[in-house]
């Protein structure tokens, strides 16, 4: 998939990303969809259906915003005149999986934060009105329906859940809030009619509901849900603030009636006043969403590892010139299976020996001091077949972030 594929969802159509980009919609034929939208499984709601068994929800929006979770057929609620929601496709559509990963290289955002879902409503019915808490790409595949949509204004870049009349608010709404209630009725709604081929793109917070015409409505819907800065932070700060004893401790004597409760807080009062620092250590590039082989790919001198203590490296002689490693780790069910059985060249084995042996934290560059002999290029591989073969973990903070 070497092609753009939002330019073939947008029609060309300039993108920026993100929410920086307000609603639109593009429309043309089917033809111009990205292949993988353009199968024979995805012809009509019927055939994917029959190759579906994920977990699907079913309602009747247009009267009752609720839905239910249920393990029926999703053809046969279908033909009960009812919407139904299937929540991962991606496992009944071949290709899909490539396609998603694709899509997410291209935006720049994490694997794993876009899914394929998919619709169905019948001539009658629709989708209630709503925001979502993530951006949406809606393909219209087969019948027609109309979007009604419009910002919403009260909570820029909403986070959490999806909220709208009559629906439950979760508790990130509350904490989001500033004077006013997110409410419809302040809005000014547009509509889209959307025909097989018409792509629309939703940024989150962007009220919609939905009405099919005339004859049943095929939809896929492409949610996205990238990690925002708050997630980025936090899953950077807790291995940070766990490496600092003093975060590990813990805390006793804090209830309202607790005597000594003012000793006990003391020195949270310091501990607090610590993470500016703290966080002034965390490089912005942190944040950025990297897979575990972009994670490898990048060992530096920086990085740190551990070794899996139930893992287990012999080094032993091989062909002149060769040393031959043999690693053993535990799968899932704590059964030991050899892992690795690879040469090496015979001047990198007293490097792999050490790492045999080794015990608790290091990081590389404390390698190449220690076998300053050794070109790096051969330390940082090795380094990076044993992360790989599951013999050292690859640590979260870099050597420059660790504590003293």
């Amino acid at each position: 998939m070497t092609a753009s594929l939002l330019n073939a969802l947008f029609a060309g159509r300039p993108f920026a990303g993100g929410d920086r980009e307000g609603w639109f919609a593009v429309h043309g034929g089917a033809a111009r969809l990205p292949a993988v939208l353009r199968q024979p499984v995805l012809a009509s709601f019927d055939a994917l259906a029959q190759r579906y068994r994920g977990p699907l929800s079913f309602g009747r929006g247009l009267r009752d915003p609720q839905t239910f979770d249920s393990h029926a057929s999703p053809a046969r609620l279908a033909r009960l005149g009812l919407t139904v929601y299937l929540r991962d496709i991606a496992p009944a559509v071949p290709g899909a999986h490539a396609f998603l990963q694709a899509l997410e290289a291209e935006l720049g955002i994490g694997e794993g934060t876009a899914r394929l879902t998919a619709f169905a409503s019948p001539g009658d019915e629709g989708v209630s009105l709503h925001y979502d808490a993530e951006e949406v790409i809606s393909v219209q595949l087969a019948g027609r329906k109309t979007f009604h949509v419009a910002p919403m204004e009260e909570i820029a870049a909403p986070y959490g859940a999806q909220f709208g009349p009559g629906m439950a608010a979760v508790e990130d709404l509350y904490e989001q809030l500033g004077d006013r209630l997110p409410d419809p009725a302040r809005a000014r709604f547009e509509t889209v009619e959307m025909a097989p081929g018409s792509v629309l793109w939703l940024p989150r917070g962007t009220w919609h509901r939905t009405e099919a015409r005339g004859t049943d409505s095929f939809s896929l819907t492409i949610a996205l849900r990238p990690q925002t800065a708050l997630d980025a932070l936090l899953a950077q700060l807790e291995p940070l603030l766990r490496a600092e004893v003093r975060w590990r401790r813990p805390l006793y004597g804090l209830r309202p009636a607790s005597p000594g409760r003012a000793d006990a807080l003391a020195p949270l009062h310091g501990l607090l006043s610590t993470l500016p620092a703290t966080l002034a250590r965390l490089p912005a590039d942190a944040l950025a969403p990297r897979t575990e082989p972009e994670r490898i790919a990048a060992i530096g001198p920086a990085s740190r590892f551990a070794r899996v203590p139930t893992s287990r490296l012999e080094v032993g002689p091989a062909a002149p010139g060769r040393a031959l490693l043999v690693l053993h780790a535990w799968d899932r069910d704590w059964v030991e299976r050899e892992t690795l059985r690879t040469e090496i060249p015979a001047a990198v084995a007293p490097l792999a020996r050490h790492l045999a042996a080794r015990e608790g934290a290091f990081a590389a560059r404390a390698l190449h001091a220690e076998f300053a002999a050794l070109p790096a290029a051969h330390v940082r591989q090795l380094l990076q077949l044993l992360v790989r073969s599951h013999f050292l973990r690859l640590l979260a903070l870099p050597d420059s972030s660790a504590p003293t």
